[in-house]
């Protein structure tokens, strides 16, 4: 059971608009600065977002990529998506500095092997703040390919990088289907050598973006990651 203590207290520092659909919020605050990074690319954490001085413990939170942790300054940076409705797109929308939050254990799931000459993102908008960090944050000589599903050509984002591609695919929330991840999942031709494929979005979209990837291409089971953030049907965030 999580208790209060468990968690750290945080506060806003700045809220701006990225894009039309992304919002970057940035915390800080004396309960940060014993904050432990856990160290993964796709590091993400439990957010409590208490309405007055109800505890931590007892708010409503969700799980939102860390999209840069500085140490030295004890501040976070959290990327939301933003759209009507939903516990922390709502928060977000709202940020002033000041307002308060807890945080509770960071976790990651991106682990490419040793071997890897190369990386692969495939991800919709709510896993771009991890494409974003992975791509920033990995070592300076392992290529990565990045194919990120948005609304709108204005969602785009600058990565400054090198050996770094980014295919912007302006297709999520368009048509019947939320997403076409596992669409553009099946257009993509591996690079030559051992690689590594890290995937997040939609739950279906990834299930059908791993089978893809499994069992018709045999693509070895250390060498993939799948990361279902929501669920069409499902309240969003």
């Amino acid at each position: 059971m999580v208790e209060e203590r468990d968690f750290h207290a945080a506060t806003v520092l700045s809220s701006a608009v990225m894009t039309p659909s992304m919002i970057r919020v940035v915390i800080g605050g004396d309960g940060l600065r014993e904050f432990a990074s856990c160290g993964g690319l796709d590091e993400f954490i439990w957010l409590s977002f208490p309405d007055g001085d109800v505890p931590f413990a007892d708010a409503p939170g969700r799980y939102y990529t860390i999209r840069r942790w500085d140490g030295a300054l004890g501040e976070m940076t959290i990327d939301f998506v933003s759209h009507e409705g939903g516990i922390a797109a709502t928060w977000a929308r709202a940020a002033r500095p000041g307002d308060r939050l807890g945080i509770l254990k960071p976790r990651f799931r991106y682990v490419p092997p040793a071997d890897s000459t190369w990386i692969l993102l495939i991800a919709d908008a709510t896993g771009l703040p991890a494409v974003g960090r992975i791509i920033e944050e990995r070592p300076a000589n392992l290529p990565v390919i990045a194919h990120v599903e948005i609304m709108t050509a204005d969602d785009r984002q600058d990565f400054a990088t090198a050996d770094c591609t980014v295919h912007w695919h302006e297709s999520m929330h368009h048509g019947e289907r939320p997403s076409r991840l596992s669409d553009i999942a099946r257009a993509i031709t591996l690079p030559d050598g051992p690689g590594y494929v890290w995937i997040a979005g939609e739950a279906s979209e990834i299930a059908a973006c791993r089978k893809h990837f499994r069992d018709t291409l045999g693509l070895p089971r250390e060498q993939l990651t799948t990361v279902g953030y929501w669920i069409h049907g499902q309240a969003r965030s």
